[in-house]
């Protein structure tokens, strides 16, 4: 134990330039222990863990050694304290006189009073719901707040202004106010349209990031089921050709077991497909598209063009006019009907959302690496899914191949 002590006086000396104070969105790096703080009792465990070739929680850059380089991180972290409360899961379009609710949920391995913290859909008025005093969530558990009980009550002592989650989209913002331990954390959930029933929640992505998405099934006050993948997704981009720079094409491919028709009769509309450079093609109302299971349909720049490219004949070809989409990366959507506000604004519910890049982007991503392949952005390549059936909006489950508009993925 003398030696595990000696260790940890030398590493604390090496961390005195390193002092530093803030409060992040989560545990920060460095927080070996995962109390959502670094201090000498990840010292103490990283010191315990030295030059060790294992896997263990001491090992942050995850070279399965801890070393000189998992000591930079945790000094680079240093005295950092992080949010240990998340907005984990949220039902905004509940059924009938079903409630609406918000689920938080403790990602440290320390019990944390959440006593005072605020809960708001309105930056400029945090404090609309405040919760009470003594309210703990254990390590790693959940808590629930509901709309006709919690937030949306007028006689609940911490209700200062009802509010109720949107159908329709908006943010959600936890304050831990002037907690002592972890004053000064602001989270922030944005959120768009959702049909009813179904809710939105935290996934994390292959490059260590957090997206907030529609669910495949609600999980109250448990982890968060996987992302709702389909009725349609987005399968392949040929953003970039190589020679024609009208042979740009999106492929679409049914993955439910049956029909999918792209009409909303109820709301009288059609899905739509836009970008976010102009793009804003709606499929026809006249005669609604029909797409069988497993069947693949392009939306296209120039129909002639693409299909130089070998296009099945009996593939569906839509143009979609005005716009291009960009060599550089951006958000795509492919969208259907949602509901109408009091204004008459028709609402859209995203069917799904790729964010592509064009591999050169280091700049956007907080790791400073693009993990997007290069090879689609002009090379003679395109982007194709992986994995029609897994969430889309993470490189991970994209490559560049040969193009295959109106066919299986290479």
């Amino acid at each position: 134990m003398v030696h595990v002590r000696k260790r940890a006086l030398l590493l604390v000396a090496a961390l005195a330039v390193f002092w530093a104070g803030s409060a992040g969105a989560q545990c920060p790096t460095g927080d070996v222990n995962l109390d959502c703080r670094v201090d000498y009792a990840d010292l103490l465990l990283l010191a315990q863990s030295w030059l060790l070739s294992a896997q263990t929680p001491a090992d942050l850059n995850g070279d399965e050694r801890v070393d000189g380089n998992d000591l930079a991180l945790l000094a680079k972290h240093w005295r950092q304290r992080g949010c240990p409360i998340v907005i984990n899961e949220i039902l905004a379009h509940s059924h009938a006189a079903a409630p609406d609710w918000i689920e938080l949920h403790n990602v440290s391995s320390v019990p944390v009073d959440i006593g005072g913290w605020t809960l708001s859909d309105k930056k400029s008025e945090l404090d609309k719901f405040t919760i009470d005093a003594g309210k703990r969530i254990a390590p790693f558990g959940y808590a629930i707040f509901y709309e006709h009980f919690h937030f949306g009550n007028v006689f609940n002592q911490g209700t200062r202004t009802p509010f109720a989650l949107s159908e329709n989209g908006e943010t959600l913002y936890l304050s831990a106010a002037n907690d002592p331990l972890f004053g000064g954390c602001l989270m922030a959930e944005t959120f768009g349209a959702s049909e009813t029933g179904n809710t939105f929640g935290r996934y994390l992505k292959s490059n260590g990031e957090y997206a907030f998405v529609t669910l495949s099934r609600a999980t109250p006050l448990k982890a968060n089921a996987d992302p709702l993948v389909g009725p349609l997704v987005i399968n392949e981009i040929m953003y970039h050709p190589t020679i024609d720079d009208d042979a740009e094409y999106i492929e679409l491919l049914n993955i439910s077991l049956g029909l999918v028709t792209l009409f909303d009769s109820t709301a009288k509309e059609p899905w739509r497909f836009t970008d976010d450079a102009g793009i804003d093609f709606w499929f026809p109302s006249d005669a609604p598209v029909r797409v069988r299971r497993n069947e693949h349909i392009l939306l296209v720049k120039d129909a002639a063009a693409v299909r130089r490219l070998g296009v099945p004949a009996s593939t569906q070809v839509f143009e979609w006019g005005p716009g291009k989409l960009s060599n550089r990366g951006e958000m795509i959507r492919l969208l259907k009907p949602g509901d109408v506000d009091e204004a008459q604004t028709r609402y859209w519910v995203e069917v799904d959302r790729i964010e592509y890049s064009d591999g050169s982007q280091a700049e956007d991503f907080p790791d400073g690496i693009d993990p997007w392949p290069p090879e689609a952005d002009g090379l003679g390549l395109s982007l194709n899914r992986v994995f029609p059936s897994r969430y889309g909006d993470d490189p991970n489950n994209w490559h560049a191949t040969i193009p295959t508009p109106g066919s299986t993925n290479d």
